[in-house]
């Protein structure tokens, strides 16, 4: 009996929590994905624009055409699997950066998205200040980050992140 018991108790249903995205007014964006009632509201959408693959080294476009989006902030999302970019790459984001703009689009920045191990803090925090170095003095920048960088992160490696505001031309 207590066996049978204890298989009915696992087998129970567990409590089900819903996000209520009414609650809510930044919203991260695949490419691809419908428009969705509650993003009316938004006061901010991270957009994912396009990647740049391991394979390639280089911005790809995951967009058929530029999208033009009445929201506060918009920013523009660059999936990225690797740091070895092709010399050019980060002139193929800012172009993609600039048409975006030139629709209408009020952008606040970019957002990197990369999953940086832990243990490589500090050559991901050289890469960011190269990039943001490229990037127009009032754009801002913004990336993603893992949980494990609090966790195990190198404290010296962390506080490299911090990065100072653009100093290229505006």
């Amino acid at each position: 009996m207590l066996a049978l018991g204890l298989a009915l108790a696992s087998c129970s249903s567990k409590p089900t929590y819903r996000v209520d995205a009414a609650t809510y007014d930044a919203f991260w964006l695949w490419a691809g994905v419908p428009p969705q009632p509650g993003l009316k509201r938004a006061k901010t959408i991270y957009l994912l624009a396009g990647e740049v693959r391991r394979d390639s080294g280089r911005f790809i476009s995951l967009r058929p055409g530029i999208p033009h989006l009445s929201v506060p902030e918009l920013w523009l999302v660059v999936r990225v699997d690797t740091l070895d970019w092709k010399a050019d790459t980060s002139g193929e984001i800012l172009a993609e950066f600039n048409k975006w703009q030139a629709a209408g689009n009020r952008l606040a920045g970019v957002q990197i998205d990369f999953d940086a191990r832990t243990r490589h803090l500090d050559r991901y925090a050289s890469f960011l200040r190269a990039f943001r170095a490229r990037l127009p003095q009032r754009t801002r920048l913004s990336v993603t980050g893992l949980l494990d960088w609090s966790a195990n992160g190198d404290p010296a490696a962390l506080q490299s992140l911090d990065l100072p505001p653009a100093s290229g031309p505006g």
